[in-house]
């Protein structure tokens, strides 16, 4: 309920409900009758807490995503795949109960609401990948950062630069081509949203699907220029 994630946000962040209110311009007596007596909570009011407190509004939804590994056809479902498949939504779960469940839209408004820059980005530097600006005349994409929960480092197990640079000298060159030509076409303020094919080997089974990539230029605090990339998984065939 809407009401039980207020209050359970409000314990994350260390917050009383009262103070939640008053940083969000809400009357708090109004809040707190409707949580006690479980009246419906306009969402206006929703919109204005997870802005206050940092949290994207799809934390207050009951709905998660949930993702499952296909089989091929015919082809009875692996230990492993389901291994896999618990994993990804045992995290998930509980990323969005931390109020960590990011949207690719979660990523983009808050870009837009601090205007392209790396300000404000606690709830999200573990989930993205920084890459220095693409050079035209320059083949590789070099990386700043590896975020600890991206989809680099949780699915290709590249924790760092070095080893995402290593991964792609073993990839198709094309491949390398085709990703820099896309990272070359964002700058400051401009970004691209699209679907990708993923094609890897996990624990020596194959996993093929696609997940929706967001490419951003951004910049730091200190002018430093960027591309940040987010990435959400859509589709998994194990196979």
């Amino acid at each position: 309920m809407i009401s039980e994630k207020i209050t359970h946000l409000c314990k994350l962040k260390g917050i009383t409900l009262r103070a939640a209110c008053q940083a969000a311009g809400l009357k708090y007596s109004t809040l707190h009758a409707q949580i006690a007596n479980d009246r419906p909570i306009p969402f206006l009011t929703i919109d204005k807490l997870s802005r206050t407190l940092n949290v994207p509004v799809s934390y207050f939804s009951d709905q998660q995503p949930v993702f499952q590994f296909e089989p091929p056809k015919d082809t009875p479902q692996s230990a492993l795949t389901v291994t896999l498949e618990r994993a990804i939504n045992e995290h998930t779960k509980e990323l969005a109960g931390h109020g960590l469940h990011i949207s690719i839209d979660s990523v983009l408004d808050w870009l837009v609401q601090n205007d392209f820059r790396l300000t404000n980005s606690d709830w999200l530097k573990d989930r993205i990948d920084l890459f220095y600006p693409q050079d035209p005349d320059e083949p590789m994409i070099y990386p700043a950062r590896i975020g600890e929960q991206s989809l680099s480092s949780q699915f290709l197990g590249l924790k760092n630069g070095a080893a995402f640079e290593d991964y792609l000298t073993k990839v198709d060159s094309t491949y390398i081509k085709r990703i820099a030509a896309d990272y070359a076409e964002v700058a400051h303020r401009k970004y691209s949203v699209t679907d990708q094919a993923i094609d890897v080997t996990l624990n020596d089974a194959r996993v093929r699907g696609s997940y929706r990539r967001l490419l951003a230029g951004v910049t730091d605090p200190e002018g430093q220029d960027y591309t940040l990339v987010f990435c959400r998984l859509i589709r998994f065939i194990n196979g």
